[in-house]
């Protein structure tokens, strides 16, 4: 009886069914019961159009219902997030991320998830929960769980790494989808690094360490760190794993002075740590940079500045050609058609795969990147902008009365909080990435060479269009009611290396402590060095990095010789632009670009009473406080070459932030 009415229902169902809908609302997707991901592979050809625009009505399988956008569109991404702890974030709502997941893998032509056996394995506010096995390493809070319905299948791949099937580990990686505390991960990573060299790179790390600390060597910031466009996330590491981890980049830089520029060396080498012992990241991170140097595929690591700089022009000609929706979207919101500025949209791809994606994402993008190099950090970066032009295609084209930078800076935000606030599963992201139909090696390797040699030809115009801020820091970024953490991230970036270990720390803020000199000196005296934040009753925001402590002002004896201290390292700074691309201007001393003598370079950085402050003068105060904390003046000052921080030279104060900036040693 039960069949018999199911078979009733069923056919009742599709009789009422129109027999065309041309409503995007109401297309459907059939699925294939024999869909074999075995057979999947970066050859398949599909043709050459959207599937989204392709799909026509079809009957229902499995009594599955896929139903593109409502007029509404997809769920708009919020302002920007903090993501300075990568893993602890908020539950991704589970309704928008079905649906989102289910326009994206019907786009593909995938299988309804709910077709094949699978699960969420961890959500991501649970991956450092106290439940589970033992933490991986001492330098993480990751602890270890045995996953029954995922496999680890250690033994398949290093079976056939023996046997040099690489096409066969490929397809193992690719489909396994190990959650990030899944045991197999305390032994994986370093299974898919070994090569005969690997034994012998960990030789030459224990006896080079040996080697510092008998001779008590300091530990100093390597400096390809410092290039612009460096990913300095390290999935929050302990603090000593932080300091192992920046030895064991300086030594890198010692033993490997062919790297001239490795932008995101510093978060795989930190995920390395999460897992492993530092020995082994380090000959794991050997085994990325001798594959760098081939020619063959697969390339793991580039290397220099040149390629780096052409690696956004080869993303955008992927983009172009495979995602050709995606292509036209970001034109559309851009506002133009030359490709030489829309790649300026694409600057930021590193930091989408490395900073911003959820770690359950990332450590698979690094499951697969280990065996199938270069190559797939480009299919991540195409599925990232692929889900961006998803969630965003029903939404207006560029903003009215902005400017063409501002345009392309918007565009930055929304692909950088498309990954940060990722709408669709690990499987599913990795499953986009491998669908991108005939992606060659060799034709990456083409526009890898072209646009290398372009770069070189035009270095002196791409170095004037860059901003000449070097944005990298060791450690997350402070939490402030002022400014976000894209701006913290860029200030705390200018601090000396050694600052760069320990999170600043909140020591006065004016609505919570009062209007008061008295208290301000309270809070603040033992503070070595400060960083001061303002916020104008206009709205006006700007501040300084103060070197020296406050408390140097009762130093009646150096104040005899002069009533200024403070070093070189000091700055001013203010913030311009609107909330979804302000950026931070920084002024330096100006005896750090100087080449007349010291005497001869004004020197006056800070200075202090009982009811007053004053930072960088010299034709004026670039801040000048006083009044209880109520009221300022900023004029333009020489020691810092800065201009006035504020419009009318006058402002009164709206908040006030002081933190206590302290080296990790």
């Amino acid at each position: 009886m039960k069949v018999l009415l199911t078979n009733f229902v069923f056919t009742e169902f599709f009789k009422i069914q129109p027999k065309k809908v041309d409503d995007t609302n109401e297309r459907k997707m059939e699925v294939d019961d024999r869909f074999d991901f075995e057979s999947v592979d970066e050859n398949w050809d599909g043709g050459t159009e959207d599937p989204l625009d392709t799909i026509g009505p079809s009957s229902f399988k499995r009594g599955t219902k896929w139903r593109d956008d409502d007029e509404s569109g997809p769920p708009s991404i919020a302002g920007e997030k903090n993501i300075s702890s990568p893993f602890r974030r908020g539950l991704r709502s589970s309704s928008s991320l079905t649906r989102v997941s289910a326009i994206i893998r019907r786009s593909l032509r995938l299988p309804s998830r709910t077709s094949f056996p699978s699960f969420d394995p961890e959500p991501m506010d649970n991956l450092v929960d106290e439940e589970g096995g033992p933490r991986f390493t001492e330098w993480t809070d990751l602890r270890l769980l045995t996953y029954p319905a995922y496999p680890g299948r250690l033994e398949e791949i290093r079976e056939n790494r023996r046997l040099g099937r690489t096409v066969k580990v490929k397809q193992i990686v690719r489909k396994a989808n190990w959650p990030a505390r899944h045991e197999v991960r305390k032994e994986l990573w370093r299974e898919l690094c070994k090569d005969k060299s690997y034994d012998a790179s960990i030789t030459v790390f224990n006896d080079e360490m040996s080697a510092q600390i008998l001779n008590e060597a300091r530990t100093r910031s390597p400096s390809f760190l410092s290039h612009e466009g460096a990913v300095v996330n390290n999935f929050s590491l302990t603090e000593d794993g932080t300091v192992r981890l920046i030895r064991m980049l300086a030594m890198i830089e010692q033993l490997r002075p062919d790297i001239s520029c490795a932008p995101i060396m510093y978060p795989l080498c930190a995920l390395f740590m999460h897992y492993m012992d530092d020995q082994d990241a380090y000959a794991c991170a050997q085994y990325l940079s001798r594959r760098g140097q081939e020619r063959d595929p697969p390339v793991h690591l580039l290397m220099s500045q040149t390629q780096w700089d052409a690696a956004p022009h080869v993303l955008l000609q992927l983009i172009k050609k495979h995602k050709p929706n995606a292509y036209a979207l970001l034109k559309k919101k851009c506002g133009t058609s030359d490709d030489e500025v829309l790649v300026e949209a694409m600057v930021e791809w590193k930091q989408w795969l490395f900073q911003y994606l959820p770690l359950s994402h990332i450590v698979r993008i690094v499951d697969c990147f280990l065996v199938e190099g270069h190559k797939f950090l480009l299919r991540a970066a195409i599925a990232n902008v692929y889900m961006w032009s998803k969630v965003n295609k029903s939404k207006a084209g560029p903003a009215e009365g902005r400017t063409e930078a501002e345009r392309i800076a918007a565009v930055k935000h929304e692909l950088s909080q498309c990954a940060a606030q990722c709408q669709v599963s690990t499987e599913t992201f990795i499953e986009m990435a491998v669908l991108i139909k005939n992606l060659k090696s060799a034709t990456i390797a083409r526009l890898q060479t072209t646009f290398e040699k372009k770069v070189r030809e035009s270095t002196n115009r791409d170095k004037g269009r860059k901003q000449s801020s070097n944005v990298y820091c060791f450690t997350a970024p402070f939490e402030s009611s002022i400014l976000g953490s894209s701006i913290a991230t860029k200030i705390m970036s200018r601090f000396p290396s050694r600052l760069q270990l320990m999170t600043p720390e909140l020591l006065f803020k004016l609505s919570q402590d009062g209007a008061s000199f008295t208290h301000l000196w309270s809070k603040v005296d033992e503070a070595d060095q400060t960083l001061l934040i303002i916020r104008s009753a206009r709205g006006e925001v700007f501040g300084a990095y103060c070197s020296s402590s406050w408390a140097e002002r009762n130093d009646r004896r150096e104040r005899t010789k002069s009533k200024y201290f403070g070093t070189g390292e000091s700055f001013v700074f203010k913030i311009t632009g609107r909330d979804d691309c302000q950026k931070v201007e920084i002024f330096g001393w100006v005896g750090n670009n100087n080449n007349e003598p010291g005497d001869h370079v004004p020197q006056m950085f800070m200075t202090a009473g009982d009811r007053l402050i004053v930072i960088g003068s010299g034709d004026g105060d670039a801040i000048r406080i006083s009044e209880e904390l109520t009221q300022g003046i900023s004029s333009r000052c020489s020691t810092f070459n800065s201009p006035p921080l504020v419009d009318d030279r006058g402002f009164d104060i709206n908040e006030m932030e002081v933190f206590g900036v302290t080296s990790g040693t």
